[in-house]
């Protein structure tokens, strides 16, 4: 009989690498949940957006985000802490914006399954549509506007 020796595995990876590695994980999870859900048609994709927007919020609220700049404090917390973006944050309770000088996912994304212009395009569209609905679903408004290759403001306002 052979004994088998264990050897515990300890964390090793930077900050910067954790950032990365959970960035790509996601990025392929929503690219294959999309890919998946495109194929089965609109109203499955429709479902699975509404759905995850619900987790979403549903996290949000239990955060106490409540107004414009909580949220954008919160959905930027996020994407630093657990990505890697580059965010600002500016604005006060009724009115805020949160600039990404760089998205971590956004790269991600293009790293996994490089675009045409068109299907970039698309992506944007649907990332805008997605924070409208999220601030929509929180009593805000939210536009997005989207200024070079990977830089985006999202304000959020009371309507």
């Amino acid at each position: 009989m052979t004994t088998l020796t264990k050897t515990p595995v300890t964390p090793t990876w930077s900050q910067s690498k954790i950032q990365e590695e959970t960035a790509l994980a996601m990025a392929s999870s929503c690219l294959a949940a999309h890919q998946a859900t495109s194929k089965a048609g609109e109203q499955v994709l429709n479902d699975y957006q509404t759905t995850a927007r619900k987790f979403k919020v549903a996290r949000l609220k239990s955060k106490g985000v409540t107004n414009a700049l909580e949220l954008a404090k919160a959905l930027a917390e996020m994407e630093v802490n657990l990505f890697g973006s580059q965010i600002d944050i500016s604005g006060d309770e009724k009115a805020a914006t949160l600039t990404y000088s760089r998205c971590a996912m956004w790269d991600a994304i293009k790293k996994l399954s490089p675009m045409t212009p068109e299907q970039e395009q698309q992506m944007g569209a649907g990332f805008q549509a997605c924070m409208q609905d999220l601030a929509k679903e929180l009593g805000l408004n939210a536009t997005v506007k989207f200024e070079g290759e990977n830089s985006c403001a999202i304000s959020f306002a009371k309507p």
